[in-house]
């Protein structure tokens, strides 16, 4: 094992420090607010005044879902088998969610409940290279932009949204890609895929993550570098996320 150098520690820290002063720092996640809109058969969102006897201090509890907002599914999200099917959210690493970004936006927008075929990704890596093993994959339906809401004003954000087709999830497994996102509220279809939710179980049964909820993803280029760290939940099924890409740019 190697030893570390004297000053490589602040030689790191320095580089970070000048990229992100150069950058521009895009927020890709949802506010936490009630009335959000969340999976319809998942739990609300609430934030409580909490008052204490005796302490000055202000401060609220949080009711919540491992799937509230913009947020990671871990691969025991789902009854798949293989290796990955006991991964817990508390037990994937720090770069699980970090890495290079590519946004592929979906122009014309799906319709409802369409599952879109591997197509537009072939597209996409004609114009700007292959999907390399490691990649996060964000996929802009172009969904939430008119339908995010709150109370009754996001229903529209929870019926009827596209997905992603088996074989495109396939064919995302086959580039070893490290995490695929999506605006909508699941990256299977508002119909389940047809009832058989491939997206979830091709990806994570092959230990590829699912981000669901993002926003701004209108505000990304083709490639960016993409963070996001979830809670450390105990035998967590999944976290909410603040999630953030990199791109060339001053800090905004």
């Amino acid at each position: 094992m190697r030893t570390p150098t004297a000053g490589h520690g602040p030689k790191t820290a320095r580089a970070l420090g000048e990229i992100l002063a150069g950058a521009r720092l895009v927020d890709l996640s949802r506010t936490l607010e009630e009335g959000m809109p969340t999976y319809p058969t998942h739990a609300k969102y609430f934030q409580n005044r909490w008052l204490s006897m005796g302490d000055v201090a202000r401060m609220n509890q949080l009711v919540l879902g491992e799937h509230t907002g913009t947020h990671v599914d871990s691969p025991c999200h789902f009854p798949i088998e293989g290796p990955h099917a006991r991964a817990s959210v508390d037990e994937l690493a720090l770069t699980a969610l970090t890495g290079r970004c590519a946004t592929v936006t979906l122009d014309p927008p799906p319709g409802p409940d369409e599952m879109v075929g591997p197509q537009p990704l072939c597209d996409w890596e004609e114009q700007n290279g292959p999907f390399e093993a490691g990649d996060i994959v964000l996929l802009d339906f172009q969904w939430a932009r008119t339908r995010w809401g709150l109370h009754e004003a996001g229903f529209a954000h929870l019926q009827n949204w596209p997905g992603i087709a088996r074989e495109t999830a396939e064919l995302l497994r086959e580039r070893s890609v490290r995490a695929v996102g999506t605006d909508c509220v699941s990256l299977d279809s508002g119909d389940g895929g047809g009832g058989e939710l491939p997206a979830h179980y091709v990806l994570l049964s092959a230990g590829v993550l699912i981000i669901e909820n993002l926003a701004n993803l209108d505000r990304l280029p083709a490639l960016s570098f993409f963070l996001a760290f979830p809670l450390r939940i105990a035998h967590g099924t999944g976290s909410p996320l603040r999630a953030v890409a990199v791109v060339d740019g001053e800090v905004q």
